[in-house]
């Protein structure tokens, strides 16, 4: 089991994609360097997409491997051909049986958005700058009622199957710390842009854009079309994954 960070700006998401095989993607980066070192075909399986643009403090992975290189290092040599947005934080070893994907049972995921009149130039890739002032306590209110189990079909990409929508979020808050307001999610799963929609929908409740009510009518009527701006990629990191007895937790 792989466990990676990543600065996810100039790629095209995690997955490779056979029809823009020409674009970087974190998990083609991955094989390539693992490939060269192991010196056989592997495959990464990751816990999950992310989409272009989002980041990662500890996305995890899995990988079959007949090699028997000492982990220490094979982690070693695998930081040192990686390109630097890219880091392998740890390798542990798995049973055969687990799956990073299928095995995970929550995610959390962390969007920033900063309110201030100017961005810090170390933290500008990371954020979304929301120059208009923000009801957070509305926006407080109306983000409580993602909490639970719900059909999110309304916060997906526009063409995503209405089979697979129902998702569990176990845990939400929105904190504000100076001139940034951070929103935290936990859940069972997220369908492709959930997690940007609703950080857009919420940033337009909060500037006045969209009615209080907003969330719980999308919830409800599951209506893509009622759903404010997508909030851009840049903000959205990855924080950790958990996992039961097959896996470590986050």
């Amino acid at each position: 089991m792989l466990t990676i960070a990543y600065d996810g700006t100039r790629y095209a998401g995690w997955q490779v994609q056979a029809a823009r095989r020409d674009q970087p993607t974190i998990q083609g980066t991955l094989e390539r360097v693992l490939r060269q070192i192991l010196q056989e075909r592997v495959t990464v399986v990751g816990s999950g997409r992310t989409d272009a643009g989002v980041h990662a403090m500890a996305q995890r992975a899995h990988v079959h491997t007949r090699s028997k290189i000492p982990r220490e290092r094979l982690l070693r040599s695998v930081n040192q051909l990686l390109p630097c947005d890219i880091a392998v934080l740890r390798l542990d070893e798995a049973s055969g049986t687990f799956h990073a994907r299928f095995d995970a049972t929550t995610k959390r995921y962390r969007y920033r958005i900063f309110t201030g009149a100017v961005v810090p130039p170390f933290i500008r890739p990371y954020v979304q700058h929301v120059r208009a002032p923000l009801d957070v306590s509305l926006m407080r209110r109306e983000a409580a009622a993602l909490r639970g189990r719900h059909d999110f079909r309304a916060f997906a990409r526009t063409g995503t199957s209405s089979r697979g929508t129902v998702r569990v979020i176990t845990q939400l808050r929105l904190v504000r710390t100076g001139d940034e307001l951070q929103f935290n999610i936990e859940g069972t799963g997220f369908l492709h842009t959930m997690v940007r929609s609703i950080v857009g929908t919420l940033i337009d409740v909060g500037r006045g854009r969209l009615p209080p009510g907003t969330i719980r009518r999308m919830l409800r009527m599951r209506n893509r079309h009622l759903t404010g701006t997508t909030a851009p990629a840049r903000g959205l990191m990855l924080v950790f994954v958990r996992y039961g007895k097959q896996g470590k937790a986050g």
